[in-house]
């Protein structure tokens, strides 16, 4: 007559499944953590880009202000926490040519375009933005 001992076979099948389950906790923990890293990254890039924008939106309110506008002196601080800096250069009297460089965290996003004006001459130094074509340069 064979006789098995089952006695204590509870107790390793328990820890095999502790085990496989704390493996399981762990790898959606990691999966969860490079998810969230991954968002933030894209959010300060979206950023960046936003910051950029919002320059540009200042640049067009500055020169109908003002068609001598030349830019900022040095970085400025965006309202969303990024900064910006705006160069203007003149190349004709009623052209411009714009660099916007823009920050947020670790990106960094450039813009450049042309603007045509039309001077008021009525509100001088004032003008009207005929056509303004801008683009964003490079990559991250």
């Amino acid at each position: 007559m064979i006789t098995t001992n089952k006695n204590g076979f509870v107790l390793p099948l328990v820890l095999v499944v502790v085990a496989l389950m704390a493996a399981g906790a762990g790898y959606a923990l990691t999966r969860g953590m490079a998810e969230l890293q991954a968002n933030v990254h894209n959010q300060d890039y979206q950023l960046s880009i936003l910051t950029g924008k919002n320059a540009l939106a200042i640049l067009q309110a500055e020169l109908e202000k003002d068609v001598n506008y030349s830019g900022t002196n040095g970085k400025q601080t965006d309202e969303n926490g990024g900064f910006y800096e705006i160069r203007v250069f003149k190349t004709a009297d009623h052209l411009r040519y714009v660099e916007v460089k823009s920050e947020y965290h670790d990106y960094q996003k450039n813009f450049s375009g042309a603007i045509e004006l039309q001077p008021d001459l009525t509100a001088e130094p004032g003008g009207q933005i005929v056509k303004f074509n801008w683009k964003m340069l490079g990559g991250v």
